[in-house]
Order: C-alpha cells, then structure tokens, then sequence
C-alpha cells in the first residue's frame, strides 16, 4: 500500500519540542510546559519563554476539561479520508488560562456546538509515533445537595 491510499494522522514531528505532548497523549494526558524562569505556562511549545524569555521548562499535565474558545463545522473534506464524516466539527478549547487545544469534535451533532460549552477529551490510539485528541460535550455534573 502506499502512502498515498493512507489515511492522513498527525505523526509526531521530528521536533523534542513536542516529545512531552505526544507521550502525553499515548498516556491520556494533555502535556503543556511551564517556564522554570517565572512559572508561565504555555502552548505550542516554543523554545523561549513568551513572557521572560527564559529557556527552561519543565512539562506539565493540564486539565482534560475545558470550554469551547471557538470552532468550525465542516461541510467540505480537507482529504479523501474525510469524506464520509461530513460534516464534522473542529474544536479549540481552552483548558487553562490561554492554553488552548485544537482537535475534532466526538460527539453527535456537530452544528450544535456552540462556545463555552464544557467539553472533555478523549484520546486516539494512532499507534506508538502518533495520537490525537478529540473533544466530547462533558457530562453536567451531578446536583449538590443542599
């Protein structure tokens, strides 16, 4: 088979920048880094800081849950392999403070997302060099009692 007849999946780039998130997502986690220089937490990875410049950073898990920032519903398929999906929406979520993460929407009716809906992530198994995450509604949590 060729690579061509494959479905596209988003392969885990020959950057370190990223060898914390995709370990993250092989282990259902969301992996952002925080600065060791001033404590900033930040997403996509970059090689300094964007508030102190610094070099350093440590990874870090971040929340699972957050509320949709914006998002897309597709009517038009970017490839082949995404044809029979239509339509299907795309999702940014923020999980914390300016930490957003943009993945495919999982759950049923695409065109009733809306923003600020609470969403969790579920995680794509796409063998040991990639993953993905998508995002689903969260479920309301129960009632407190009085």
């Amino acid at each position: 088979m060729t690579t061509a007849n494959l479905s596209p999946v988003p392969l885990m780039p020959d950057s370190s920048l990223y060898a914390d998130y995709f370990k993250g997502l092989r282990d259902g986690r969301l992996v952002a880094q925080t600065c060791t220089g001033c404590g900033a937490l930040q997403w996509p990875p970059r090689e300094l800081c964007g508030h102190c410049q610094s070099s350093t950073f440590e990874p870090v898990d971040v929340p699972t849950e957050g509320l949709v920032y914006t998002y897309s519903v597709m009517y038009r398929a970017f490839h082949r392999a995404f044809a029979d999906k239509l339509p299907y929406g795309v999702v940014v979520v923020e999980v914390a403070d300016g930490v957003r993460f943009i993945g495919r929407y999982a759950g049923p009716d695409p065109e009733s997302i809306e923003c600020g809906q609470r969403m969790e992530a579920v995680f794509d198994d796409l063998g040991p060099d990639s993953g993905s995450v998508a995002w689903r509604r969260a479920e309301d949590p129960a009632p407190v009692s009085p």
